[in-house]
Parts: C-alpha cells; sequence; structure tokens
C-alpha cells in the first residue's frame, strides 16, 4: 500500500495585483493587500495523489498534506481535507521565515521524516507530490532539493500516470518531447506540471475539514539543518515593480485593423523586444584595474552608489588619496557632508571597502551543458556567451562541463562559441539523462574545480539538475535569470559578485539577488534572453577529462519510452504562427495555422513558421517540435501570432524577445490581451479567415 505526501502552499491572489499592492518607497509587494489562496499546481498536485490513489485501487492509501508558512496557512490545509486529505500537518515557527529554496526545502525534508517515523510507522512507500512550482517564487527548485536531501528519486514535469502491475508509470515533459518514466526504488518525490481535473469540496467534507485537529509541528519539532534567513544560501536585495510594459495592448475591431496594423507593425518594427536586463553587466571593471581607486560606480545599489560617490568626492576635496591616513578631522568632515546619508560605522565599512580589490569568490565562470542525439542546445551556447562577457569582467576563464557518453566531439564547437575549457565526463551511464546520475557526475566536478559562478539553462533538464547540484555541494542557486550581473557590495566586504535579476510572482514583481554562505555563485537563466556570440573556429581551448565513478545504483529511473517531436522547424523565421487550445481541432490547427502562414508569408515577403502552445501539442492538435514556450522553444521572431492562446506565464516567458505580438482569442479577459501589441476578441474560426482575406486584397 502506497501512501501519499503532498506538499501545498499558500500564497497570494497574483491574479487580483495592482499598483498599490507596492511599497512606493521600497518597492516591495505588500502581501496583506492581497487574497491568499492554494497554490494552482499545489491543488492539481493534491488532485493528482487523490488520481494515483484510485488507479492503484487502494482504497486504504492515506494522502497526507503539509505545508511550511504563518498559521494562517491552516486554511489551505483545510482546503485539503475537505478534498481528499486524510491528515494535514502544519509546520510553522518565526525562525523559518525569509527563507530561501534550500531553507524550505530543508525544514519540509525533515517534516517528511518525522511524518514518516510518526504517522506512517517507517513504512517506506510513499510519494511525496508537489506542484511543479508555486506561483510567488516560480522556481520549481524546492521539490528537487528536498529529493536531494532525503536522497529520493525525483521525477519532475510529470503530466499523467498509469500503473501497470505493481507500479506506476509517469509520463513526463523534457526538452523536445515527452517521457515514460518509472522510478527503480521506493519511496520517490513527483512534481505535477499539468493536471486539469479539480477537486470539489462536498458539504459535509467541508465541515469535517472545519472540526479537524490539525497537526503543528515548529522548528524544534523537526531539527532541521538550514533554517529561515541564517540558513539560507541566497538573499533578495532588491524587489521592485517591473518596467512599465512598452506593449501596446491595443484592442481591434475586427481582422481588417487587425491586417493593417501587422503590416505597418512588420514594416516599422515598432513593438517591444524583451532582451531582460542582461545589457547591464557590460562594462565591470574590477577595482585594482580601474583609473582611480576612488571610483565604486559598480556598487550593488543604487544607494550604495550614492552613498560612495559622496564619500569619494569629498575624499577628493580634502586631497586625501591614502585611506590609512585618514584622521579624525576628516572623518567629522566627512559626516558632516553625510548628513542623515550615513553615520560613523557605516563610514568605517565603506572606507575599508575601498581597501578591497580582489572578487569575493575565486574561479573560473562555468556552464552546464545541455544536449540531445549528438546536438548542443541552443541555450547552452546563448550561456556560453553570458560567460565569456562574465569571465572577461573577472578577468577570468570559461569552463562548460560536458557530461554524456561520446560527446568529446562537442568540445570543439563550445570552444568556437567562447569556452575556455571544456570539462568532459564520460560514461556510458550517461548516454542517457538521469537526474541522480547527472547530478553526481556535475557536483563531483564542480567540488574539484570549485568554479565562482555556474550557470544552467532553464530548460525542464536544468530546473531538474540545477537545484540538485546546487543543494549537493551546498551553494546557492536563483531559478530562471533575465539579467545577470557583475558588481561589488564594497561597504559590506565583498567584490564582483553575481547579480541575479528574476521575475517572480508571475512576471509582477523582479527580484535581484545574490549568493552567500556559498563557493559557488549559482543560476539558472531562461533560453533566449542570453546572446549567443559569433563562433571563431580559430580559437584553442583544452579539453579536461573528469573520471567520475558511476554504478547501476546512480541510476534512479526506468525509461519506458521516449517520444520528440519530429519534423524540421524553423524558429528563426521572422513570423511565427501558433496555435492553442482554443484551436479545438487539429482540422482547425492545420487549415486555419497554415493558411495564416502562407497568407502572412506572401503579404509580408518573408519566412513564415507554424508554432503551438504546450495544450494544443498535448490535445494531438501538432507535433511536440512544434511547441513554444517556457518546455518548448523559446523564440524572438519581428512577429508572433498567437491564436487561441491564453497567454500563461510559461507560454509568454518563451516569446517575451519578439518586436510584436497578435493575439485572438474568444475570451474578453484572456491573460495574453495584457502582454500583446494588438489583439482581437473573437473565435479563430471567424477571424483568420477573414484576415487572411484583408490580407491578401492589401
Amino acid at each position: 500500500m502506497s501512501d501519499y505526501i503532498v506538499l501545498v502552499k499558500q500564497v497570494p491572489d497574483v491574479s487580483q495585483i495592482t499598483d498599490n499592492a507596492f511599497d512606493p518607497e521600497s518597492g516591495t509587494l505588500i502581501r496583506t493587500r492581497l487574497a491568499s489562496v492554494i497554490n494552482e499546481l499545489d491543488a492539481q498536485a493534491l488532485a493528482f495523489a487523490n488520481y494515483m490513489k484510485t488507479k492503484s485501487g487502494d482504497a486504504d492509501a492515506g494522502i497526507i498534506a503539509l505545508t511550511m508558512g504563518p498559521p494562517m496557512a491552516e486554511e489551505v490545509l483545510r482546503y485539503t481535507l475537505s478534498r481528499c486529505a486524510h491528515k494535514v500537518v502544519l509546520l510553522t515557527d518565526r525562525a523559518l521565515g525569509g527563507a530561501d529554496t534550500v531553507a524550505t526545502a530543508n525544514p519540509l525534508a525533515f517534516a517528511v521524516r518525522k511524518i514518516v517515523r510518526e504517522i506512517l510507522k517507517n513504512d517506506k512507500d510513499y510519494f511525496v507530490i508537489s506542484g511543479m512550482q508555486s506561483v510567488d517564487g516560480d522556481t520549481a527548485q524546492v521539490p528537487p532539493q528536498m529529493a536531494e536531501e532525503l536522497g529520493l528519486p525525483c521525477i519532475a514535469y510529470v503530466t499523467d500516470a498509469e500503473f501497470k502491475g505493481d507500479r506506476f508509470e509517469f509520463t513526463r515533459i523534457i526538452s523536445g518531447g515527452s517521457q515514460v518514466v518509472a522510478s527503480k526504488t521506493m519511496p520517490v518525490v513527483v512534481t505535477v506540471a499539468k493536471y486539469e481535473y479539480p477537486l470539489f469540496a462536498t458539504f459535509a467534507a467541508t465541515r469535517w475539514a472545519n472540526q479537524t485537529e490539525l497537526i503543528t509541528w515548529s522548528s524544534e519539532d523537526i531539527k532541521a539543518t538550514h533554517i529561515g534567513v541564517k540558513g539560507s544560501k541566497t538573499s533578495v536585495i532588491r524587489v521592485f515593480p517591473p518596467g512599465k510594459s512598452t506593449r501596446k495592448c491595443r484592442q481591434l475591431d475586427g481582422p481588417a485593423a487587425l491586417a493593417k496594423a501587422i503590416m505597418e507593425s512588420f514594416k516599422s518594427g515598432n513593438g517591444e523586444s524583451d532582451t531582460g536586463a542582461d545589457a547591464q553587466a557590460r562594462g565591470y571593471v574590477l577595482p585594482a584595474k580601474r583609473a582611480d581607486l576612488l571610483d565604486r560606480i559598480f556598487e550593488a545599489t543604487a544607494k550604495e552608489q550614492d552613498d560612495y560617490e559622496l564619500l569619494s568626492a569629498k575624499l577628493r576635496e580634502l586631497g586625501i588619496t591614502d585611506i590609512d591616513k585618514i584622521d579624525e578631522a576628516a572623518r567629522q568632515k566627512i559626516l558632516s557632508a553625510a548628513g542623515d546619508r550615513f553615520h560613523k560605522k557605516t563610514l568605517d565599512d565603506m572606507l575599508s571597502g575601498y581597501k578591497l580589490t580582489e572578487p569575493a569568490f575565486k574561479g573560473e565562470v562555468w556552464v552546464v551543458a545541455e544536449h540531445s542525439a549528438g546536438v548542443v542546445h541552443p541555450a547552452t551556447f546563448e550561456l556560453t556567451g553570458k560567460a565569456r562577457d562574465l569571465a572577461d569582467s573577472l578577468e577570468t576563464k570559461v569552463g562548460v562541463c560536458l557530461a554524456g557518453y561520446k560527446v568529446e566531439q562537442m568540445a570543439k564547437e563550445l570552444i568556437a562559441a567562447g569556452a575556455d575549457n571544456v570539462y568532459v565526463i564520460e560514461d556510458k551511464l550517461l548516454e542517457v539523462f538521469d537526474p541522480k546520475a547527472y547530478r553526481k557526475a556535475v557536483a563531483d566536478a564542480v567540488a574539484k574545480f570549485w568554479p565562482q559562478i555556474v550557470l544552467y539553462a532553464a530548460t525542464p533538464q536544468g530546473r531538474m539538475l540545477a537545484p540538485m547540484v546546487s543543494y549537493s555541494v551546498e551553494c546557492g542557486l536563483t531559478a530562471d535569470c533575465t539579467g545577470l550581473d557583475i558588481k561589488d557590495s564594497s561597504r559590506k566586504g565583498d567584490i564582483g559578485l553575481l547579480l541575479q535579476t528574476r521575475p517572480a510572482l508571475g512576471g509582477n514583481v523582479m527580484a535581484t539577488i545574490r549568493t552567500k554562505n556559498s563557493r559557488s555563485q549559482m543560476a539558472t537563466a531562461r533560453p533566449g534572453v542570453m546572446k549567443r556570440i559569433e563562433p571563431d573556429e580559430s580559437r584553442k581551448g583544452k579539453v579536461v577529462r573528469h573520471k567520475v565513478e558511476l554504478t547501476d545504483d546512480d541510476i534512479s529511473l526506468e525509461i519506458v519510452k521516449t517520444e520528440l517531436g519530429s519534423g524540421e522547424v524553423n524558429f528563426n523565421a521572422d513570423v511565427i504562427v501558433s496555435g492553442g487550445k482554443g484551436m479545438q481541432s487539429r482540422d482547425n490547427y492545420e487549415r486555419l495555422v497554415g493558411d495564416l502562414c502562407a497568407g502572412l508569408g506572401k503579404a509580408l515577403d518573408a519566412q513564415v513558421e507554424a508554432g503551438a502552445s504546450r495544450a494544443a501539442v498535448e490535445q494531438g492538435f501538432t507535433e511536440r517540435v512544434h511547441q513554444v514556450g517556457q518546455t518548448g522553444t523559446s523564440i524572438g521572431p519581428k512577429l508572433y501570432v498567437a491564436l487561441g492562446i491564453s497567454g500563461a506565464i510559461q507560454h509568454m516567458i518563451g516569446v517575451a524577445n519578439t518586436e510584436t505580438i497578435v493575439a485572438v482569442n474568444s475570451d474578453p479577459n484572456a491573460p495574453i490581451f495584457k502582454q500583446c501589441d494588438y489583439y482581437v476578441v473573437g473565435t479563430v474560426e471567424d477571424t483568420v479567415p477573414k484576415l487572411i482575406q484583408k490580407l491578401q486584397s492589401g
């Protein structure tokens, strides 16, 4: 009999975010101004656990819901009780507050151990089920980091399960397709990417849920090793609203107006291309190489820059060039000039900061390569280009960690793309990606060579591997970065830090994060945001062969079946036309998307390619190779036309670099209308033929 421990989380309702939800002074989100709801993917995970229980035919299997949060988080547990949970555990303690993913995964893992001991009576036949990610963090790091702490296999991005014989086989999303896998051992952690069959509460179940006593534990009860702020490996140094979108979000009154807007925007290129904060990293110079040691223009925050600007100006005015020769009279003059800007302790810290010239972290800048069927993933080349930029600023080298089987021939292409050293880990057991085996291989290489920065692509594989490696080597990790920037925090004693900027809360806020208490700074970066540099075949580099001892015990999953998208797709085309679930059928998709591709190609004299949302692919409208989005392919055409696509954040992430986005949807409240340039409210069946006609007539 398998039991199910379901992780749930209470999150702010990001659909209700308005400008007054932010503190105007700090730019931080005021969570009390938003309603709290269960994280949608966790609600799906709960329903998925109930589905698994039903599939197994075991009516006696238990479902236990676990959450970590403030006392008010009991609401989310009562939600689970009213649906299908039998017992619930609330892990709550002020000491747990302010935690990053490490200091969240660690206490939850210790709570799972306590559940197993005290409720499951040490029965090891259980599943830990979780939503893929939470809407407030969007990191997808906690479940794999929990699995690493517990020493369990982790199956991520699951969309379905079948009970065959005496085991479950799970369908999961992988880069470029899907895969059916089974865990070789129990227990196992499963993260749910999609399950669209919600549970509903009955009146009787709701009454019972409200009367049921919760099991409540504190940090003392679980004895976790990483608690709250002190146990965290990263810290947020700034939270701020995203810049106002320059997307026009203009509703047009029909196909004729839409045809005109498409023609005009394609010619003028007047849409928005979101390249993130990547360009900000260019130009960093280490303090020792600056013309003036008093130059501190690369401080991490605007306030720190302003304070140093004032201090440097005063020191120059006083003719002071040797920090050690500042006497008490000079200190008083500086403090008088600073007024309320800073006081004596801050001044002492800032003066000490002038003496710092060496980076806080040492080593190379690494990229963990992703590849399939002998081909390097495009995101790896994007990251190698970014790593080249970061490494040049820090005056160090670029390394690429390349794990697999018969992969050394890829090294030449990686060196041409900017790598100085390629660290090759070859083993027959690495022929196919297995999270546990790859984690062991990459973590072993990191722990031997200790690069100061390690970058991974935020693909399904990268978002699985990075949390496991980072937790294994006890380093911080930031997910889904759109900006990677080298800055100083001189007054806090740190030079040459990697500042990692990423969206959160469904893109409603931006956060800048730094790594702490770690030997390496790690981040995943969104494909399509960083820019690949022009290959240079004349570049010379070094191949470093690194041996890691692997056995069959290091393989955690049995791969039953792999399905990759077939056919060739040109996502470098000027125009991409994508169909979504709103296309209703494969027939509609092929006819309407195909006809519009042909019509736009002729009208604009441009290359046009067909794309699709994940929902359209899973409905069988087209092959997975056409999938656009975070779990498909990230694109950046001049024109993107979305037909019957709602505009989920995972999809919009993948098209963010598009110049002009056009949408057609029958739902007047479709989220995509707030993230596009032009849109028409209407069915695709009615709108697309008329749009083609108007394009043809000029």
